[in-house]
């Protein structure tokens, strides 16, 4: 998932907190609204919280494995551009 940026972020919560007070509300009770539908929506409540916190540490694993894996390859390619580099640098010295 890409991330937010916060000029995005701050954008939309200008226009939230706008539309909410437009409508005579308040913004935090409207954003709790849309929290507590959207968990109504996924079958969430407390007992899924467990589970839920599981979840979200698999998936900081996760993120983490396909870092190192993003970064020994990454390092691998450093490595092969400065093998190449040296390698062609020696053989402009021979010639």
């Amino acid at each position: 998932m890409e991330s937010i940026s916060k000029a995005e972020k701050s954008k939309v919560t200008t226009l939230f907190n706008l539309l909410a007070e437009a409508f005579g509300e308040d913004p935090n009770d409207w954003l709790h609204r849309l929290k507590y539908n959207e968990l109504v929506n996924h079958h969430v409540d407390e007992n899924s919280k467990l589970l839920l916190q599981q979840m979200a540490e698999l998936q900081k694993e996760n993120n983490k494995l396909r870092e190192r894996k993003e970064d020994k390859l990454n390092g691998r390619d450093k490595q092969n551009k400065s093998t190449a580099i040296s390698e062609s640098e020696h053989m402009q010295k021979q010639d």
